[in-house]
């Protein structure tokens, strides 16, 4: 029988408000949602795609089996969620037989992305109701930003506080946090994160240009093909590198990144955290970046071989490492976007009550400047500290969930939305995260 997680509402005990869904769900015969099982590489999930979360992919293509327990710790989910609603590790024996014991048999159910509470009532509820079991693939933004307070609650409950890393990731995540505060000790402990996107598969889908000439570019060629077959080479598909340059959509090296960091006042005695993948050419393009900031630190330079290697063939898992030391620095600095970002930055500000600093550079005036043969270091430093000033600027705005912005997500602003798990929940949630880093 399958492994998988299901979940059927159950009643909520005052005076926490109820989802709508779970009065009429909590009777003797039990519904199930069979979920998608798209495969992505992220770390911390929003309600919606939590559970297409649990499998893991490695990177070009390689299926690696795995489940939602060996990232997250599953026990902790199902009992945190317990009061609200049931999550069932497999579904039962009579149901599966229906469907020959094979997930991909049940009918899926093709939901609107962003489809609102009273979709889920209306269109989704009746069929659950009739089959008993619902497979929703894709399951990615397949909920409304803009819902009732109650169900917004139930996703920043398990966004926030459910979804916690299996002990294999948190025990080596904590040990490379502890090694960062010992190795920023100049610092008082304090130390920056910087989410770097510059493997060669990002290179090559971004089909920007670096400096590596035609050899570079039979080798972007070459990956693209072998990645996403003839999408690059359609008619329908322009490339256009100097366009994307300029929207800011190619992805920063790391010699930009440091000269970004220098310009914007970071010394050369500051302490990095690299978070990232296997660099493109790394030895190339990281000597610049070490040049600039002999103190940086990526998971590999702090943790023994023998400790990365049960999750070197685990995309996923490599990034819940770098998730967690990222979590835990002064600055955090995102390079690319996507959903590793994304979350980091909600999960900071929830964790620390909105006093998270992050550094989200304007990429399209980056480009500009860094074309700029003429500028001098300190026209470039003023420019660089502007770009800080607004970067901070707009972090400390808290825009507002609306049902005409679908961008704004409490997944990367959690204020107001998340306020009444932030009130009651957050100083345990801080301690219990801190408590860990010593020892798990």
């Amino acid at each position: 029988m399958p492994s998988i997680l299901a979940f059927v509402p159950v009643p909520v005990p005052v005076p926490v408000p109820v989802p709508t869904l779970a009065p009429a769900a909590a009777s003797a015969t039990k519904r199930y949602w069979a979920i998608g099982t798209r495969l992505v590489e992220c770390t911390r999930v929003r309600v919606p795609d939590w559970v297409r979360r649990g499998r893991c992919f490695a990177l070009r293509g390689v299926r690696i089996s795995c489940q939602f327990s060996d990232i997250y710790d599953e026990g902790h989910f199902i009992t945190t969620l317990e009061d609200y609603v049931k999550v069932s590790r497999m579904l039962p024996e009579e149901l599966m037989e229906v469907y020959d014991f094979n997930i991909s048999n049940i009918p899926n159910f093709r939901v609107q992305a962003w489809a609102t509470a009273k979709y889920y009532l209306e269109e989704v509820y009746p069929v659950l109701t009739k089959q008993r079991v619902i497979r929703i693939a894709p399951f990615a933004n397949r909920l409304a930003m803009y819902i009732p307070p109650n169900i917004q609650f139930l996703r920043c409950l398990t966004n926030y506080e459910a979804l916690r890393f299996s002990l294999p990731i948190s025990t080596l995540a904590n040990k490379l946090v502890n090694q960062m505060i010992d190795k920023s000790s100049s610092t008082g402990g304090k130390y920056v994160s910087v989410h770097l996107r510059f493997e060669e598969d990002m290179v090559a889908f971004s089909c920007c240009l670096y400096d590596g000439g035609m050899a570079e570019k039979f080798e972007m060629d070459s990956i693209r093909e072998k990645g996403w077959g003839e999408k690059f080479k359609r008619k329908a598909h322009v490339i256009a590198p100097g366009l994307n340059r300029i929207n800011g959509k190619c992805p920063m090296t790391p010699l930009e990144v440091g000269m970004m960091l220098r310009g914007m006042g970071f010394g050369n005695n500051t302490p990095i955290y690299l978070a990232s993948g296997k660099i493109y050419q790394a030895e190339r393009n990281l000597a610049p970046l070490l040049k600039m900031f002999p103190l940086l630190q990526t998971k590999e330079s702090l943790a023994a071989p023998d400790e990365l290697a049960p999750f070197e063939d685990y995309s996923s898992r490599l990034a819940a490492l770098d998730y967690m030391v990222c979590l835990f620095s002064e600055v955090f600095v995102t390079t690319q976007g996507g959903n590793f970002p994304h979350f980091l930055m909600g999960h900071r500000r929830f964790l620390y009550k909105g006093h998270s600093k992050t550094i989200k550079p304007d990429k399209s005036q980056l480009a500009v400047l860094l074309q700029d043969t003429n500028i001098s270091w300190k026209a470039f430093k003023d420019k660089m500290e502007a770009m800080l000033a607004e970067s901070d600027r707009k972090g400390a705005m808290v825009p507002r969930v609306t049902k005409s912005n679908r961008k704004s997500s409490i997944f990367s602003h959690p204020s107001p939305e998340c306020k009444c798990l932030w009130e009651s929940k957050n100083s345990t949630l801080k301690w219990t995260l801190i408590s860990q880093i010593p020892i798990h």
